[in-house]
This record gives structure tokens, C-alpha cells and sequence, in this order.
């Protein structure tokens, strides 16, 4: 076997046993590839094997899990394959299909399906999405807001008036939902969230307070740069110059200043404070007529340094001690109230999900934790009886991506390991998950705690540096080394960019005349034309590299570069990402664009949503006049306005002009929506969106708008949305676009359909994000000017993981609300570690580069910007304290390449010398006149028609698929469907669509609602007292009000004192909305004569345990003469829920019922 050639560090990543190891895997590094031969050499060690399913393999995402079992799988073939009498290799290969290889809410999730029993849960609960969560979340809490403010406490009213905006409380209940939100990445998050709000406890001095260490560090570090640039202002002191004396006493005087100020800080936070009030600094000394040659240097850095204390510090001096005491004494109330508020909507929300049987990722996790540890009245954490035994279970826990885990699934790993059996891989340089709760501190305080590895001294905690490259060329390397090595460090970055986190060139290239670095600056650029003359130049420099063939590596040889070697980063793809595809294929250049924008604002799902909305709805005059105009039926503003002028109705809604126009278009119009609306009925939405597709032909027409494969590939992800809620308890058309309304108000949204970037051959527009893990020949990186988002340091409300809660105070008498010591530090502390995610998105942006990186600069003009940023460099460095302030990846791009060698152009308009750092690299500096080059690009060539590829696409379209009939049949049923061949149009339609009646509810829609009221209802209240339960259900949003009215109280309270009904409540065991799946075969339910299966799934009513044997119960609404009729009308779909819920169950069913709410009595199958 060919081994690879491991490097020394890599090899160590293999071969470590007992021990906990971290290894801080650089990009490139080949951390996958290690992560793999480590699982491969425990599993076939000759000596002592441990079998696959005793590891717990935990990725960041499921494509990695699956690529993770692939490539396991590939090293066992090559294994068997060398030694194919290798037995031991055979059973590794045979288990891995029941390997724990997995994301950790994969994992989490199967615990605890596991142990339901445990959780007091259902076995059969469903993983909301999150436009139901975001619906159940807005029910919870506006039940929960409604008590409180029904209470009229005092605290909750000053806390409501503090967090919200003077005309509504929207800004308060979105308060609510992110600090709910936040306050789950801990393992237990309303201790976490209490714990917060007892360091306001005004019992707590400043200097003792958890913010105090912080302060002083800020003011110390600010004074000691500031007095650096002092010292570095006398440096440039000539005693030929005139104003040398003058200059030399304003400095001595500025230096005193400062060593006061740093002298106060010993002296306590009023001595500070007071301290900074007496502070002026003098005029720089000038002379008439007289202009010093080191002026320019001296007063730029004056003006940094006077800034330092006049503007900057005194953020922070914004309550004296006493005052600040004052402020906890008002605040720590409102903060207890707030935790009330977020328990009590905890516990509401958590109430609706059991209820619903539905719940989030995180709260999988965090059910996950209570079966794992044991609390005890100290709060003190152990490991419960299952963690023991799983504990015991595994060999190794190994850990991908773990820079990115947050503290809830750290205890989880911790609960799972015996101590030192965890290997965790990870780059918290890569850290880019801010805003999912990732929290890379966990991975930097293990960095600084643990020892190197050393294989001659055993550490039970242990890291290991892969640092080589073997992704990028050796300037990529050396480009990235340059640029992080001056802006990363533990002040902003987290983490100190030495030697150790540099990337070493380790993989092969030959030498190449193209500069790896590269910089393009677009100048005199007004902010209007931003977007599309930045892509304008991206579209020329893509077209002159294909053009001239530039040659890139392709595995070990070398070839001709191509559209599919270049990808497009941008920070944020939204409202920009639209300009530069189009640019590029106005070009001709092919384009993948990774538009992860809202789905419902693509065109495509606009148009079906408001087909939907018609045929639920026509009297709404939008979507019925988006559908009538769209390409589905192609009506013209003319005709439009022909129709509502043709009968005088230009005062009547659309609608109504409609039903009586004569055109015979119009009428063919309503037919097929009438027709349309009688099948929706009939078939779930999911089944209904795809014949609707297929029917009008929608991907034809989509396809003919441009960007075909992503437009598709929505309509594919909105059929997936509603099979989703196919699935849930909600059924119908009218339900849907409830839902639908519901998510769009919520402004939460669904993300477009992902398109994979190496499918073709195409340019790929991405954002960072979406980039990590993936590698090109040629990144560029776009958009670069635009500032960085620090919106959130704007909120009212601030959080962090180690500094809590911060909050503002309102002064009643000023009507005006103020900083408070908590808030102001937390905004420094957060704003730091946003610029510290920015720097590593960068990193990231500059690592997926294999050949060449090339960043575009827009600058209105770049002379100014070059001026402004001259200043912030000394000695060829940037200080840390400034690194802070950075506002774009231009600013990091520009700073670097100004102290490069190459960056003279540059250095030409800065006002100041600017020294350079030896760099032994290239870097290629370009600045292009903005206006001169789109008015050459007025006469750009732009692709022709291709005659020869619109006859192979008609001679493509021609071809019939051989089982065309099997084609066309959905893959996936619903067990309601089962008998719809049976049932034929006898029963199509019990009543007339909603809107066009006027006497309440359709007959359909109180079976509907029959329907909900026994999916929702507890039993045993509803036979003690019928209405009050339909009036709680109808609290809780289960039931609107019509259809409460609706419901049949004779009928409903015949069941619950029924016979039958004291069965199901003296029963062992009952299950209700029991969700089952089973395949079946299709020659089984068609008249075709194929061996094919279905997936067949559906939901039964009730199923209650009677002495060891299962009872089956489904309710009906049908309107029917006789049993005989019902039972022939559901006939298929009990046979197969009879079989489905005796496998998932593993009990008989003896009986399998219908109850006829009709017929008022119990229809058995015989």
C-alpha cells in the first residue's frame, strides 16, 4: 500500500492515544486526511482493534459526516483489497453503517429517541423548521406578555419603556426572542441568564464588579499607546528646525499628561475620571511664514493621541462609582423581572412544543444534557447513570470543527469522555460562526492551557501544530503570513499570529511570472456605481486570463484555465450579488450565483405563491392580477383594463369584474381555476404545487427567464417546504398560505435553493461563509470597500458569554436614556470581537485561494483614503490598539500593501514616510481609472447566440424516457391517497370552495375542524366538560373561532361517553397522531405490473394498548348511509396503517376501527 508521506506533526495527530488532543490544524493542512488515517489505524491496529462503532465522530455539518463514512470506507477497501483475508478489516467495513459519524444535533437526536421514555416525550416528535418555530415562538410570547402586563407591575413596565422604541413594543419582544435565543448556547440557560443578573446586585461594588478588570485595561492600554506616540513624535525632532524648542516643550508637555493620566489609574475610578476633566492639550507651536518639516508627522499622531483622551476614553467615564451604584440599584430589578419574563416564556414555549410534538435542534441538545448529567441544590455537575454507561461505550470521541462549538455541546462531549479520549480538531482562525453562537474561546483557552505534544512525556492534555500548506501556492502562504501576522493578536483576533499559526508552504508548483498577491483599485468610483463597475472589471479580468490561456494545476500536470478555476467572495450577497451576475453574463461569462436571499423574493415562488393564493382566494386583487399577467396565462395591461371597464365596474374589485367579463379568455381563466381549486382539495399541497408545475408547464418558462437551475431548484425547495408541512398536524391549502403569510411576517424567511459551485463549468459568486471548506485556483475577493456590519453594537441591549447582561439606563426627568458602565463595556468588549470575526472571515476569503488572490478596491478617491490610513502605521507596524478600528477588508488590504516593497504607488500619496517590512514576495499593485475604463467598456464585446446549441437543446427535448408512466408517479404518498382510486369522484368535492360561501364554514372545513379539535383535545377534559375544552383550544390558537362554533357538540360528546371511549381511557398504553412509514409496492395500489416501491406515510388518529394488543382508531366526518359504505371508502388506508403500526410498534393490532361521528357509532374490519 502507498502510504502517504505524513509530515511529523501529522503523524503525531495519528498516532496519540490516551490523552485529550487538541490539534490546531491550519488551513490546507490536510486536517480531514488526518482525522481519517487516525480512525483507520484504531480500527484495524493489529493488536489491539477497536471496532467503528465505538467512536463518536462528530462533523460540523451532514455533507461532512457523509464524506467522512465515504473516505473511511475507501481506506477499509484498500485495506481488504491488499489483504483480502484480512477478517477483522471485513467487520470494520460491515459495522460502519452503524458508526456514530455525525453531526452532534444528529447525535443528540438519536440519544434521545433513545430515551424518550426518560424525558416524559413522545417517541414519534418532529424537528420543527424554523418558520414554525418563529410562529410558535410569537404565540408563546404574546401569551406570556399579555399576563405580565395584566400583573401592571412596576418593574415590568420600566423594563418594557427601557427596551422599547416610544410607539410599540416590537423592539422589546425581539429584546426577548434574542436573549432567549442567546442564552441557549449554554448548557443551562436560565441559570446562566440568573447568574447574569445578579452581577448587577448593588451590593457589588465597581471595583468588585466582573466589568472593573476591564476598564482599567482599556484605559491603561489606550494611555500606553498614546504615550508611544508621543515618544515616537520626538523622534522626528531635528534641533535644526526652527520650531525644535517649541515642538520639544508641547511634547514634554503632552508626555506629563499622560504619565499623570497613567498614574491615576492605580488611584481608584473616581480618581481616573476626575483626573481626565482637568486635562487640555496646548496648541501644536507654529511660526508665521514657517513651515516645519516634520510638522505633518508630529500633528497626525497629535491628533490620534488627543483623540485617545478626549473622544475615545471618555466613552467609558460615563458613571462615577456612587453613580454607578445608583444605576444597579434601578437596574437589578428589572433584570430579576426580565428573568420572570424569559422563564415564563420558556416554559410557554416548551409547553406548546409538547403539545405540537415538535421541537428545535436546541432544545434536542439541551434534552440531551438532562439525560447526560445529574445537578445537585449547589449546582454542581455530574455525570448522570447514562453518561457512565455511553462513557464506557466509546473509545474516542473525536471532534471536527471545534473552534466552532459552543459551551451547551462542549458539556456534552465532556459528559461522554472519560477524560482523556477526546481528539478535537479545529482552526480558531476559521472561527466565522459569531452569529450562530459559536464561541472560539473555548478552543483558544484550551490552546493556552495545553502542553505540546511530546510522545517521550505523556500529557493527558496535549496540542498538536499542523502548520504546512498543501492547498496554496508558496506567495498565497507567504501573503497570508504577511497580512495576519500585522493585524491578528490577542488584543483583536483572539489569538496571537506568531510562528506557530503561520502557514508553511508544503505543497508543489511550478515557478509562475503570475504574481500570486494582487490588488486592483478602482478610483473615482461614485457609491451608486459601486457594485456594477467593480463587477464590470471582474468580468474583463476573468475574460483576459481564460483568453490568454494563463495555465493552472490540475492534479499533477498542468492545464489551460477555465470559468469553473474562478470564484467571487463577497461578505454579504444580499442586494449585491444580483449586479454582478448580471454583469458577468452580459459578458458571457457562465455564472453559478450562491443567492441566498429570501425564497419568497425570488420570481418564480412569487408567481406560484400567488397561483396558490388565487385558487385558496380569488378576491384578492394582487396575486389574481400577478396571475393573470404572469407567463402562465399572459394577459396584457390592455386587457386588464379592458375587463375592469367592460360591464362599468371600474369601481368593483378585480375579482368581481372578472366573474363578469365575456371574454372568452377570461372565462377559460376561471374554469381552470375552479378546476384548479376542486383538485387541490383532493392531494396534499406538496403533490398539488408539483402537478400545478407540471400542468402549466412552470419549468419550462423558468428556465426561459435565465439562471434556470437555481430557479428550479427553489420551486424544488418550496415543494420540500410544504411536504414538510404535509407532514405536520395542519392539513390543507388554506392552512398553507397561512403558514406562508405567517413566515413572510415574521421577516425570519427561508434561503434560497444552494446550488453546488463545482457542477459546472461556471464562475461561482458566493459569500465567505459559504466558501469555507471549499478551494480554487483563482479567488476574487469583491465588494472589499464596503464597511463592516456593527449594527448590533447599535442595540439597546447588549450580550456576552462572560460579561453578561448590558443595558442602558432612562433618565425620566431628561426623557433620554444613557449609557451605563455594564453597557459601555460590553460594547467595547463585543465590538472587539467583531472585528475579530471580520479578521477571520478574511483569513478565510484568503485561504481558498490555490494560485492567485485578487482583491478589488472601489475608492471615490484613493489619494484621501491612502492620507487617512498613512497615519495609523509606525515602524512598518499597526498598532493593536488601532486594529480595533479598522472598518473594511480594503483598510487591512491597503495598510499591508503600503508597507510592502511593491507598494510605492501607494506610499505616493500618503503625507508622511511610511517605513516598509521586508516581504519576499510579490505583490501587484494596480489603479484604474474608473470612469476611462466603463467608457471603454461601452464598446465590450457580448456573447452571440449559439444556432448549433438551440438545435441540440430541441433534439434533447425530444426524447421519451421508456417508463415514462413510472416517471410521472410520485415517489412518495400519503396514506390517504391509498383509496383515492377507490373513492373515484363520488365524493370530489362535499362542498363549495370557502369563498364562495356565505354561510360559514364548507362541509369539508368543519370535518377540518373536527378534525383539529380531536388531534388537540384532551380527552378526559373534553368528556368532563366539552365547552371549556373547546375554549382552551381555542386560547391556544388550535382552534379560530369559526370553527369552534362549527364543531358538532352532540356528535363529539356521543364519542367521549361512548363505550368505546371508556376503552381508550382504561387502556394501558395511548397513542395519538402516531406518525408511521413503511414501503410498499406499487403493482400493490397501481394498475401497472412493476416491481418498484413507494414510500407510503401517514398519520393515525389514536392507537391505545388493551392487554398486550394495539386497538387502531381513525375518526371520520364522512357523510355516509351505511358502515358497509365507510369501511369500503378507507379500506387500503387501514390495511396499511394496521401493518405500519405493528412493525414500528412490534405489538398485534387485533382490531383496527373507524369512528363515524355520522353514523355516531364504532365501524370495525373484519
Amino acid at each position: 500500500m502507498n502510504l502517504p508521506n505524513w509530515t511529523k506533526q501529522q503523524s503525531n495527530a495519528i498516532n496519540a492515544r490516551n490523552a485529550n488532543i487538541l490539534v490546531s490544524a491550519a488551513a490546507g493542512s490536510g486536517k480531514t486526511a488526518v482525522l481519517v488515517e487516525r480512525v483507520k489505524q484504531i480500527i484495524t491496529d493489529t493488536e489491539n482493534p477497536v471496532n467503528v462503532d465505538r467512536l463518536l465522530i462528530v462533523t460540523f455539518t451532514n455533507a461532512a459526516a457523509a464524506e467522512m463514512k465515504s473516505r473511511i470506507a475507501s481506506k477499509l477497501e484498500d485495506v481488504i483489497k491488499e489483504n483480502p483475508g484480512d477478517l477483522n478489516a471485513v467487520r470494520q467495513m460491515s459495522l460502519l453503517s452503524c458508526a456514530k459519524i455525525c453531526t452532534v444535533d444528529s447525535f443528540c437526536l438519536n440519544l434521545v429517541k433513545e430515551n424518550f421514555f426518560n424525558l416524559g416525550m413522545n417517541q414519534d416528535f418532529s424537528i420543527l423548521d424554523q418558520a414554525e418555530l418563529n410562529i410558535l415562538s410569537d404565540i408563546a410570547l404574546d401569551a406570556v406578555l399579555d399576563r405580565f402586563y395584566a400583573e401592571n407591575s412596576s418593574a415590568f413596565l420600566q423594563l418594557t419603556d427601557l427596551l422599547s422604541q416610544p410607539k410599540d413594543d416590537k423592539a422589546f419582544v425581539s429584546a426577548i426572542k434574542k436573549i432567549h435565543n442567546y442564552i441557549y448556547a449554554q448548557p443551562f440557560p436560565i441559570k446562566w441568564l440568573s447568574d447574569m443578573a445578579e452581577l448587577y446586585n448593588p451590593n457589588v461594588s465597581l471595583k468588585n464588579s466582573v466589568w472593573y478588570p476591564y476598564l482599567i485595561d482599556q484605559v491603561k492600554s489606550a494611555l500606553e499607546y498614546g504615550k508611544s506616540l508621543v515618544l515616537k513624535c520626538t523622534e522626528f525632532l531635528d534641533p535644526a528646525d526652527e520650531l525644535f524648542e517649541k515642538y520639544s516643550q508641547n511634547l514634554s508637555d503632552d508626555l506629563s499628561i499622560f504619565d499623570k493620566l497613567l498614574a491615576s489609574t492605580d488611584n481608584g475610578w473616581d480618581e481616573i475620571i476626575l483626573a481626565f476633566k482637568g486635562v487640555s492639550f496646548p496648541r501644536l507651536a507654529n511660526k508665521r511664514n514657517y513651515i516645519s518639516p516634520v510638522k505633518e508627522e508630529i500633528s497626525l499622531r497629535r491628533d490620534i493621541y488627543k483623540s485617545i483622551v478626549n473622544k475615545e476614553l471618555p466613552v467609558l467615564f460615563c458613571a462615577m462609582e456612587e453613580d454607578f451604584t445608583e444605576d444597579m440599584k434601578a437596574l437589578y430589578p428589572l433584570l430579576r423581572k426580565l428573568c420572570e419574563v424569559i422563564q415564563a416564556y420558556d416554559d410557554e414555549l416548551l409547553s406548546i412544543k409538547h403539545e405540537r410534538n415538535g421541537y428545535s435542534f436546541s432544545d434536542i441538545e439541551h434534552f440531551a444534557i438532562n439525560l447526560l448529567t445529574n445537578v445537585d441544590a449547589n449546582g454542581s455537575i455530574t455525570k448522570s447513570e447514562l453518561a457512565e454507561d455511553l462513557q464506557n461505550n466509546f473509545y474516542e470521541i473525536l471532534v471536527d470543527e471545534y473552534q466552532d462549538t459552543n459551551e451547551a455541546q462542549d458539556l456534552i462531549y465532556q459528559m461522554l469522555s472519560n477524560g482523556k479520549n477526546c481528539f478535537m480538531v479545529g482552526d480558531v482562525k476559521q472561527s466565522i460562526y459569531r452569529f450562530r453562537l459559536a464561541m472560539p474561546q473555548i478552543f483558544i483557552e484550551k490552546r493556552n492551557k495545553y502542553d505540546y505534544y511530546d510522545e517521550n512525556n505523556h500529557s493527558e492534555h496535549s496540542k498538536i501544530i499542523l502548520d504546512k500548506n498543501f492547498r496554496s501556492r508558496e506567495n498565497i502562504c507567504k501573503y497570508v503570513n504577511y497580512i495576519f501576522s500585522a493585524f491578528m493578536n490577542e488584543k483583536v483576533g483572539e489569538i496571537d499570529y506568531n510562528e506557530d499559526e503561520f502557514l508553511n508552504y508544503g505543497a508543489s508548483y511550478t515557478d509562475s511570472d503570475i504574481p500570486s498577491a494582487q490588488v486592483k483599485i478602482l478610483n473615482n468610483t461614485k457609491g451608486d456605481a459601486f457594485d456594477n463597475n467593480e463587477a464590470i472589471y471582474i468580468a474583463k479580468t476573468i475574460l483576459n486570463k481564460v483568453k490568454s490561456g494563463e495555465l493552472v494545476k490540475d492534479g499533477e500536470g498542468y492545464r489551460p484555465i477555465r470559468y469553473g478555476d474562478f470564484a467571487i467572495l463577497l461578505r454579504s450577497v444580499k442586494n449585491h450579488i444580483h449586479a454582478y451576475n448580471e454583469v458577468l453574463t452580459s459578458f458571457g461569462i457562465p455564472v453559478i450565483a450562491d443567492n441566498s436571499s429570501n425564497l419568497f423574493e425570488s420570481n418564480e415562488i412569487k408567481i406560484l405563491l400567488s397561483l396558490l393564493r388565487v385558487i385558496d382566494n380569488p378576491m384578492q386583487d394582487i396575486p389574481l392580477l400577478s396571475v393573470m399577467m404572469s407567463p402562465l396565462y399572459g394577459f396584457t395591461a390592455e386587457e386588464m383594463a379592458e375587463i375592469k371597464t367592460e360591464n362599468e365596474g371600474s369601481k368593483t374589485n378585480l375579482y368581481t369584474s372578472i366573474v363578469n367579463s365575456k371574454s372568452e379568455k377570461v372565462i377559460a381563466f376561471l374554469e381552470e381555476i375552479d378546476m384548479l381549486g376542486k383538485i387541490s382539495v383532493t392531494m396534499a399541497v406538496s403533490a398539488f404545487i408539483r402537478y400545478i408545475c407540471e400542468y402549466k408547464s412552470v419549468y419550462a418558462f423558468v428556465n426561459a427567464l435565465g439562471n434556470g437551475e437555481q430557479r428550479c431548484r427553489n420551486i424544488a425547495k418550496l415543494i420540500d417546504f410544504a411536504a414538510a408541512f404535509d407532514h405536520s398536524n395542519s392539513v390543507g391549502l388554506t392552512a398553507f398560505m397561512h403558514l406562508i403569510d405567517k413566515v413572510e411576517e415574521s421577516e425570519s424567511g427561508i434561503d434560497s435553493a444552494v446550488l453546488n459551485p463545482a457542477a459546472e463549468n461556471a464562475v461561482s459568486i458566493m459569500s465567505i461563509h459559504h466558501s469555507k471548506g471549499l478551494e480554487f485556483p483563482v479567488v476574487i475577493l469583491a465588494g472589499a470597500s464596503r464597511r463592516y456590519n456593527l449594527l448590533d453594537l447599535s442595540d439597546k441591549l447588549l450580550l456576552n458569554s462572560a460579561l453578561g447582561l448590558g443595558l442602558k439606563m432612562h433618565n425620566e426627568e431628561m426623557l433620554y436614556n444613557y449609557n451605563t458602565i455594564p453597557y459601555a463595556v460590553l460594547k467595547e468588549k463585543n465590538k472587539v470581537a467583531l472585528i475579530s470575526e471580520n479578521l477571520r472571515v478574511l483569513y478565510v476569503a484568503l485561504t481558498r485561494a490555490k494560485e492567485q488572490f485578487i482583491t478589488f478596491i472601489t475608492a471615490e478617491d484613493i489619494a484621501s483614503k491612502i492620507s487617512s490610513l498613512s497615519v495609523k502605521i509606525s515602524d512598518g507596524r499597526i498598532s493593536p490598539y488601532l486594529c480595533k478600528n479598522i472598518k473594511s477588508d480594503a483598510e487591512i488590504i491597503l495598510l499591508s500593501a503600503l508597507t510592502h516593497q511593491n507598494g510605492k504607488k501607494l506610499r505616493d500619496y500618503a503625507d508622511i514616510d511610511i517605513k516598509t517590512v521586508a516581504a519576499d514576495f510579490p505583490l501587484d499593485i494596480e489603479i484604474i481609472d474608473a470612469v476611462e475604463e466603463i467608457e471603454e467598456t461601452e464598446a465590450a464585446e457580448r456573447a452571440e447566440a449559439d444556432f448549433e446549441m438551440v438545435s441540440e437543446i430541441a433534439q434533447k427535448l425530444s426524447f421519451e424516457y421508456d417508463n415514462l408512466k413510472i416517471s410521472s408517479m410520485a415517489a412518495k404518498r400519503t396514506a390517504s391517497s391509498l383509496d383515492d382510486s377507490v373513492k373515484g369522484f363520488d365524493y370530489f368535492a362535499s362542498g363549495k370552495p370557502a369563498f364562495m360561501n356565505d354561510e360559514g364554514l364548507s362541509p369539508s372545513e368543519k370535518g377540518t375542524a373536527m378534525h383539529s379539535f380531536m388531534q388537540y383535545c384532551d380527552y378526559k377534559r373534553a368528556k368532563d366538560n366539552l365547552e371549556d375544552e373547546i375554549s382552551r383550544l381555542q386560547s391556544k390558537a388550535y382552534l379560530t373561532e369559526e370553527q369552534a362554533k362549527s364543531l358538532n357538540r352532540e356528535e363529539l360528546s356521543a364519542l367521549f361517553h361512548s363505550e368505546f371511549a371508556q376503552r381508550m381511557f382504561n387502556s394501558d398504553k395511548l397513542f395519538r397522531e402516531f406518525k408511521v412509514s413503511s414501503f410498499v409496492r406499487l403493482s400493490d395500489i397501481e394498475e401497472i405490473d412493476s416491481d418498484e416501491k413507494i414510500l407510503v406515510q401517514g398519520i393515525s388518529d389514536c392507537v391505545f394498548e388493551e392487554n398486550g394488543e394495539l386497538v387502531l382508531v381513525d375518526y371520520k366526518t364522512d357523510r355516509v348511509k351505511t358502515e358497509k359504505q365507510l369501511l369500503s371508502m378507507y379500506h387500503n388506508q387501514i390495511a396499511f396503517y394496521k401493518k405500519a403500526v405493528s412493525k414500528a410498534l412490534r405489538k398485534n393490532v387485533k382490531e383496527a376501527v373507524l369512528y363515524s361521528f355520522k353514523l355516531g357509532k364504532v365501524c370495525r374490519y373484519k
